[in-house]
């Protein structure tokens, strides 16, 4: 049973991966929606929302039966976690406040299978769609299929970027500007030099030791192509509530007659 990471597919390519977020959905349907729509990337947001089990399970299938990559973000770097995220179906998986290299090294080794790390090996693998594959040929697949986020979202993260991208095994180095503006103790201040600058040093810590980079939390498509215009390749371009929220919005301005 052949299946390919589009996100991994994307960043071999050197292009840019669209990634949506999803936080409300609760059904196969969501991952069905936003693979038609095109998008590259799904992330199940586990870190601030209270999605069920049950609901990621079939979130991820529905994923990986339409070609849309699932990740799944966890709300820390515990290995448990990662773990069952991965065993469930998940492609990768997306970590918060990494903000050093041990970590880093910690988030890798929960996603990598033994002798080289600590990823249980389940008896069943759901990211073949059911179809019975040994184990030694399923964990070499997904050992070259898995990809590990990790989230620059303070400044200590950011003053560490070099280091953190320097970890074997780490993909993606995402800045998170919501979180990192928070941090610098201006919320919201996405137009701050001091964001852009961070983005920076991100995109010249990947450069120099081959990793992708990535943002989130920016607020338009202006900024999102400033952001790949600085050589960010792994950009969170939608979420699902916002999304609901804009056409929802724009749909009742038009039919009140609004211009």
């Amino acid at each position: 049973m052949r299946f390919e990471n589009r996100l991994r597919a994307r960043m071999a390519a050197g292009e840019v991966a669209l990634v949506a977020t999803v936080a409300l959905g609760r059904t196969g349907d969501t991952a069905r929606l936003l693979a038609v729509a095109g998008f590259d990337v799904m992330v199940i947001d586990r870190e601030h929302n209270l999605i069920p089990e049950e609901a990621c399970a079939e979130m991820l299938m529905a994923a990986l039966e339409t070609g849309i990559t699932p990740l799944v973000r966890l709300p820390d770097a515990a290995p448990g976690p990662i773990g069952q995220a991965l065993s469930a179906g998940a492609l990768g998986v997306v970590i918060p406040r990494v903000e050093d290299a041990v970590t880093a090294e910690a988030v890798v080794r929960a996603a990598t299978f033994p002798p080289g790390g600590r990823r249980p090996v389940p008896p069943v693998f759901p990211h073949f769609r059911r179809v019975p594959v040994g184990q030694a040929e399923a964990t070499a697949r997904l050992a070259a299929e898995t990809a590990v986020v990790v989230i620059i979202e303070t400044a200590a993260a950011v003053a560490a970027a070099d280091a953190i991208a320097a970890v074997p095994g780490v993909d993606v180095l995402f800045l998170g500007a919501s979180d990192l503006m928070a941090d610098l103790g201006t919320p919201g201040a996405k137009e701050s030099p001091a964001l852009w600058q961070a983005a920076e040093a991100v995109v010249a810590a990947c450069r120099r030791h081959g990793k992708v980079p990535g943002m989130g939390g920016i607020p338009d498509e202006a900024a999102m192509a400033r952001a790949a215009g600085m050589g960010v390749r792994y950009i969170s371009a939608a979420h699902d509530a916002t999304l609901l929220q804009a056409a929802a919005t724009e749909r009742v301005r038009k039919l009140r007659g609004g211009s």
